[in-house]
């Protein structure tokens, strides 16, 4: 399928530029599909940006959906134009999950590499495909340093990487710090398109992801505002914009804004296979799963520091004891830890409940009163 032939069988995207229209004027979809470039999409709840990041995505013939929600929306790919029934879609799972299904080939992430796109026009990683939170995060930071590998290219591969704030937090929960983990988003949104990826993502705040992370951004889409309005950064779009279009704009507009100070208004189609709100895809597509719970246990806890217990124990002593007994260092001197050990499982504690709503170590130790609760 060539590119002429993407663009007919796809979503269809028109722009209308407002500033420096001879700078962009019909140069986006030029681009879209041929170069490897990066496209930020900011939206609120139900405002289409994922749809968007769908319909931007599709123009290439080559995707790998690696991050995404936890109702499995990238599985939407199945019914879309790029699934040929021909066994080009595969699936990348958990090294603790075992999936049966007819629609697609099944690989473990751990054994992913570049050179497999040669079989395959898209790769798929679902929240489902994983026994645990942790597991998918892991599985995910390996995937993307498989990605480095891909020397050559001819055609660029689309990276779909939905609720890309997640996907920073995730590797600070894995153990880098802060300062390391965006040190790494940002590479890689930088250096990635050198091997011929382009990317797509989504966020639903502006600072979601940082501002280094925005500079590399070539086109940043943005969509229906509702009550809380443009961050300050992008107010100058209202002196050519209507604050109230902005706010209320239907699932299928947007505004753009390209790294060269273009500014345009533009509507899509919303891709037809898009996932619906109350869709279960995984029984749609009949696809069976099967999680080891113990294997999922022994891999969580394989070479870490502090067990789950531990960790409940840390967490519960810092809730209860009172203020002058539950220091750093005064927890670290009563279960023979250093406060650095007390401080990270905090840290992973309250990252993991700001992320996905519970702290994945309580919950394995079905110890529901903190998983929910941040620990000051």
């Amino acid at each position: 399928m060539n590119q002429q032939e993407i663009r007919k069988r796809f979503p269809e995207m028109k722009i209308r530029w407002v500033r420096f229209p001879h700078l962009e004027t019909a140069k986006l979809h030029k681009m879209i599909g041929v170069r490897p470039i990066a496209n930020t999409i900011l939206g609120g709840k139900e405002t289409g940006k994922s749809s968007l990041n769908e319909c931007l995505a599709s123009h290439y013939k080559q995707i790998i959906d690696l991050f995404g929600s936890r109702d499995n929306e990238g599985l939407a790919w199945l019914r879309s134009p790029l699934n040929k029934n021909n066994g080009n879609i595969l699936f990348l799972k958990g090294e603790t999950v075992t999936i049966d299904c007819n629609c697609a080939d099944v690989k473990n992430t751990g054994d992913f590499k570049i050179s497999d796109m040669t079989k395959y026009d898209v790769v798929i990683s679902a929240a489902a495909f994983y026994s645990s939170i942790r597991e998918e995060w892991k599985s995910v930071a390996t995937l993307m340093d498989h990605l480095w590998y891909r020397q050559g290219w001819s055609e660029p591969i689309c990276l779909v990487i939905r609720e890309a704030a997640s996907l920073l937090a995730s590797r600070h929960i894995l153990g880098e710090d802060q300062t390391h983990a965006l040190n790494y988003t940002i590479y890689v949104l930088r250096e990635l398109r050198h091997c011929g990826f382009a990317i797509t993502l989504d966020t639903i705040r502006w600072f979601g992801i940082d501002r280094d992370i925005r500079a590399v951004t070539d086109y940043t889409f943005i969509k229906a505002t509702g009550t809380e309005g443009l961050p300050h950064d992008l107010r100058f779009l209202y002196r050519y914009f209507n604050p109230f279009k902005i706010q209320q704009m239907k699932p299928n507009q947007f505004v753009v804004l390209s790294r060269q100070g273009a500014i345009g208004t533009g509507t899509f189609q919303l891709p037809y296979w898009h996932k619906q709100e109350k869709e279960n895809l995984i029984s749609q597509f009949d696809i069976r799963i099967k999680y080891d719970r113990e294997a999922a246990y022994a891999i969580e806890n394989k070479n870490q520091k502090v067990s789950d217990l531990e960790h409940v124990r840390i967490i519960k002593m810092r809730l209860e004891l009172p203020e002058t007994e539950n220091s750093m260092n005064k927890l670290g001197t009563k279960i023979q830890r250093s406060p650095r050990t007390i401080q990270e499982q905090m840290r992973h504690h309250n990252n993991s409940i700001s992320v996905v709503g519970s702290c994945d170590k309580c919950r394995r130790s079905q110890n529901k009163e903190y998983e929910n609760r941040i620990v000051d």
